[in-house]
């Protein structure tokens, strides 16, 4: 066998924001109905470098995949090394064997998925013809909350962002 190795940039090139709407819908609803291993993320602090270092671990037995996110948040990182606040990367794993069956870039997952249940929790409790989204933030997330709030609203006359930076602002 061999481990698939995926940079995140072929991520975002094999995987659409209705796709993963579709799956993280799935996955909420077996997560409720109790078929779903996803105990709290643990966290690692360094403290001295201002960031931490989070492993959130599954096991979907629906699909009988299981997968650990390592997701690392350094506040700093654009400023002092040109990179990205958050990084991220997926291990997929066969429960039968623990064999690891990818190893892939997880930043675009991490952001389509948080836009993704994000509109997913839109769809059953906003009010259905809402005409206004009112955003914190104009980062990566912010991005792929409104791209999927979009997709669930036809309605949306109006979007609203606050945003720390200015530049952010004009991004968005």
């Amino acid at each position: 066998m061999e481990t698939l190795l995926l940079s995140d940039e072929e991520v975002g090139n094999l995987i659409s924001m209705d796709d993963v709407i579709g799956v993280v819908e799935e996955a909420f609803r077996e997560k409720g109905l109790g078929r779903v291993q996803m105990p709290p993320k643990i966290y690692l602090f360094f403290k001295k470098y201002n960031g931490d270092l989070r492993a959130m671990p599954s096991y979907l037995e629906w699909m009988d995949i299981s997968s650990v996110k390592i997701v690392n948040v350094h506040p700093e990182n654009r400023i002092k090394y040109g990179l990205p606040t958050v990084m991220a990367i997926i291990i997929l794993i066969d429960p039968r064997s623990g064999f690891p069956i990818a190893i892939m870039g997880g930043k675009t997952i991490t952001d389509m998925r948080t836009g993704a249940a994000g509109g997913i929790a839109a769809k059953y409790l906003a009010r259905k013809n809402s005409k206004i989204i009112g955003l914190v933030g104009a980062g990566a997330q912010a991005r792929t909350q409104l791209a999927t709030l979009l997709k669930m609203f036809r309605s949306i006359d109006e979007v609203r962002v606050w945003s720390r930076s200015d530049k952010t602002k004009k991004e968005i």
